[in-house]
């Protein structure tokens, strides 16, 4: 860690205690980030919402060098995640896409026959604006996959076809 700029930095939690750890971050006073989504449950005798992360065993947090090791060797931090042997990080616009994901969890649906899976768009209108991902078949229908790489995951979501234009790969 050479600079001095806070990032937003990923990190890895043992499993299912993603709350547990943003509260002891929270705590610490580190700025932490963790995409929740509200899901209905079954039990064997009733159904109830849930709220649970987006990113299992994942925790963002927005730090600098001197914040490293208050994160660092928190309970239920298994590690943070590397790209290249570096610490990787998420960036701002990165962060505010799953922020404005979690907002409006509309779902609305790529109708247009002529988009095929495979092929390369970009988002011109709506919060996504600016974004840019690949259709997919996902269950019958299609939508778009936004790929975030640190990760190694992508969030798929359902726009209005007016909301898309075919774009290169990049």
């Amino acid at each position: 860690m050479g600079d001095n700029t806070s990032k937003w930095y990923i990190w890895y939690t043992k499993p299912r205690t993603e709350k547990k750890v943003r509260d002891r971050l929270l705590n610490k006073e580190i700025n932490v980030f963790l995409p929740l989504r509200k899901e209905l449950r079954q039990w064997s005798d009733r159904k109830k919402w849930v709220e649970s992360p987006l990113f299992n065993g994942y925790i963002f947090t927005l730090i600098d060098k001197q914040e490293w090791e208050k994160v660092h060797f928190t309970e239920g931090i298994l590690t943070f995640v590397r790209m290249e042997g570096k610490p990787a990080f998420l960036r701002e616009e990165q962060v505010e896409l799953i922020r404005k994901l979690l907002a409006d969890p509309g779902d609305l649906v790529i109708t247009e026959e002529d988009l095929q899976a495979g092929e390369f768009v970009e988002v011109v209108a709506g919060p996504l604006s600016g974004m840019k991902g690949e259709v997919l078949n996902y269950r019958g229908r299609k939508r778009l996959a936004i790929r975030l790489e640190q990760l190694g995951k992508s969030i798929l979501v359902q726009l209005p076809v007016a909301y898309v234009k075919r774009t290169s790969r990049d």
